[in-house]
Formats: C-alpha cells, sequence, structure tokens
C-alpha cells in the first residue's frame, strides 16, 4: 500500500490532477456558464449543485496571442472552499486534485494534458492529453481516455490569469470513472513542500503562535493588517500573560493593571508582524493616555495550538504556511479541536526560525491528517 502511495502521490504532483466523476472526496468546484450550452454542472461532495460563476473572456491583443508560454506548468481546479489549501500541490494526497498541466508551448500551438487523481484513501487517476493551435485565445480539441474507454472534446479559454475549460463526451454509456464533464475554471497551482520540523523547532512555533487564538486576535487578510488588531493583540497577550511582560523590563509595571509604554506595542507588533502602529490610541480592552496603555488583567483559559503542517512555497522560498489545530480542554471530554488555522508566514532570517505572521484564515473544512499521515 505505501508503495502504491508513493508512486501515486509522484504522479500527483507530476500531473497535478481532482474530483473526476468520483464526487466523494470534492470541495465546491467552481464551474462557469455559458448561455449556449447544455453541459450540467459538476456536482460537489456533499452531491450538491456546485456555485456557478459567469466566466469573462479577456481582451487579447496581438501581442498576447504570440504568448502563451506564461501558460506553462501546472493549474488547479478553482473551488469555493479552502481555495488556497486546495490549490497546494502539497496537500494533493489529501484532497485529490483535478488539473491541467501544460508542457509545451511553441507559439500558439500547445501540448498538455488534464488530470485527475481520487484522494485519500482510493487515489484512482485518470489522464487525457491534449494538443492543438490556440486560435484567437482558446483551443478546440478532441482527446480519448484510453484506460477508462471513452472519447470526447474540449475546449480551452486562455483568459488573463486563467483557464476555462468545456468538456464533453462521446459516449452512449457514461464511463463510472475519468475526467470531469462541464464547465471548469482553472487558476495557477501553488507549489508548495513539506518542511521537516524537530520537536524543539515545533515547540517554539507553537509557542510563537499561541496568541493567535480566536480569544485573543481575529483572522486577517494578507495587507489587511490595522492598527486595531495590532493593539489589541498586545493589550489582550499581555494581560492574558500570554506574552510574557517581563521581557521588557521597567516599560511594563504590573498591578491591578498593567501599564505599558506604546514602544511595547511596537516591539510586539514588529516581533510579530514585521509593522508597527501608526497612529496609537485606546484599545477595546485599555485605555491609552500621554503614550502610556492601561489594561486590566485578565484570567481565562484560552485555546492551544498544535502545528499539524508546515509548508514552504517553492516560488518563494521566505514564505511558509503553518496548518494549525486549536483545541480546548473539556473537563469530561478531553482536548477536542475548536477551529483550525491557515496562517502565513514569512521567514525574517533564513539561518533563524524567527517568523512574522502575514495573514490567518479559518480553515472552512479542517483537514483530517489522520487519513494520510499512517
Amino acid at each position: 500500500m505505501k508503495r502504491l502511495f508513493g508512486a501515486l502521490l509522484l504522479l500527483a504532483f507530476a500531473l497535478l490532477a481532482v474530483g473526476c466523476n468520483d464526487t466523494e472526496n470534492m470541495i465546491g468546484i467552481t464551474t462557469v456558464t455559458n448561455p449556449a450550452s447544455t453541459t450540467p454542472g459538476q456536482e460537489d461532495q456533499n452531491g450538491q449543485g456546485a456555485s456557478f460563476k459567469n466566466s469573462t473572456q479577456a481582451d487579447f491583443n496581438e501581442e498576447d496571442l504570440n504568448d502563451y508560454s506564461k501558460y506553462r506548468g501546472d493549474w488547479k481546479i478553482k473551488v469555493d472552499q479552502d481555495e488556497e489549501l486546495y490549490r497546494m500541490t502539497t496537500l494533493i494526497e489529501y484532497y485529490g486534485s483535478t488539473g491541467i498541466h501544460i508542457a509545451e508551448v511553441n507559439q500558439s500551438e500547445i501540448q498538455g494534458s488534464i488530470h485527475c487523481v481520487k484522494g485519500a484513501p482510493s487515489y484512482r487517476q485518470a489522464e487525457v492529453s491534449f494538443s492543438g493551435v490556440i486560435e484567437e485565445g482558446i483551443l478546440r480539441t478532441a482527446y480519448e481516455d484510453i484506460a477508462w474507454e471513452y472519447t470526447g472534446t474540449m475546449e480551452l479559454k486562455f483568459e488573463e490569469d486563467q483557464i476555462v475549460a468545456k468538456i464533453t463526451r462521446d459516449e452512449s454509456e457514461p464511463s463510472m470513472w475519468g475526467i470531469p464533464e462541464g464547465e471548469f475554471v482553472f487558476v495557477r497551482a501553488l507549489a508548495t513542500e513539506r518542511v521537516e520540523v524537530t520537536e524543539q523547532e515545533k515547540a517554539d512555533l507553537e509557542t510563537f503562535l499561541r496568541p493567535t487564538a480566536k480569544t485573543i486576535m481575529v483572522p486577517f487578510e494578507e495587507d489587511a493588517l490595522t492598527d486595531e488588531i495590532m493593539i489589541n493583540f498586545a493589550c489582550k497577550s499581555l494581560a492574558l500573560g500570554i506574552i510574557d511582560s517581563s521581557a521588557f523590563g521597567d516599560r511594563v509595571v504590573k498591578g491591578a493593571d498593567i501599564v505599558l509604554e506604546e514602544s511595547v506595542l511596537n516591539d510586539i507588533s514588529k516581533m510579530y508582524f514585521n509593522s508597527a502602529v501608526k497612529e496609537h490610541r485606546a484599545s477595546a480592552i485599555g485605555t491609552y493616555v500621554n503614550g502610556k496603555y492601561s489594561v486590566a488583567v485578565l484570567g481565562g483559559v484560552i485555546e492551544y495550538p498544535q502545528l499539524q503542517r508546515l509548508l514552504r512555497d517553492k516560488e518563494n522560498p521566505d514564505i511558509y504556511y503553518a496548518i494549525v489545530d486549536y483545541l480546548f480542554e473539556y473537563p469530561e471530554e478531553g482536548r477536542k479541536l475548536n477551529y483550525q488555522y491557515l496562517i502565513k508566514l514569512q521567514r525574517s532570517n533564513s539561518d533563524s526560525n524567527d517568523y512574522s505572521i502575514k495573514a490567518i484564515k479559518e480553515v472552512e473544512d479542517p483537514i483530517d491528517f489522520a487519513l494520510i499521515d499512517y
């Protein structure tokens, strides 16, 4: 089983191919509709109709028509749920994949394939190759899946940052397996690799990420970090004792309230977000007077993080993605998963394990790593 799994996983990385006709492990595929088409949309993993979106073809000038080399590489089918995770090549073994691989581009001539790999635990696969000449941004070609014994046609529309595919079949009796039939949007795959961490590195990263629990801060998109988020983050972390105030010397005074200089917030913001507060002001839990914050000491128990995966962006080596479970200790039930975060990190120094947080996103459908960690 391990050998089969390894072979299929290697194939998946090379081909980037999900979903296919077996929809058991698919997640909300984004399809597009064409008013002139009667092709039914693909269903999602719960058997519900996928979300339909209109697709606008990009305007192609003469230069665009002669520059299809930018499409070379791997593309993943667009989904409506946990899209960033689904695009990651490292997670094909969990999600499976439906993808387009553009292998060769010679001006307007193109060769490639559409591939499907079923997610855990079956890992079934299908592949069809295609080739042809792109005319006015569209490739129209026939295909044959010899393994699953069906033929059909496909139309690939090359737009600005996506490929829209229309796939049909010719057979009278539908195959039980194969690439999906319908209209779909494909976006660039996110090439990642798993980072092996030591127990100490794992513990250090979990300690660093502990203040990111929901009770302290809210998720935020990249480039959407605000002064309010950073101020609340620092004040709550110090009030709860999650960040050790002794590290800041006499700039933090503890009593019934915690009084801290604004420079402490700048230091914490620099440490966690590689940023600084632009305008200091009162927070939701504390006051701000004459360059000092005053926050009441808080009590209570918060969730604690457990690192499940650390992934590196292969095209941007200083960018990492941490998939983190946040657990809570219940009196009678023990530790239970409350939620899972995808945290985008930037490594500040290649010779150290110092990270800054670029974005935090809650995973809509938490990954069960027990399905692939055996």
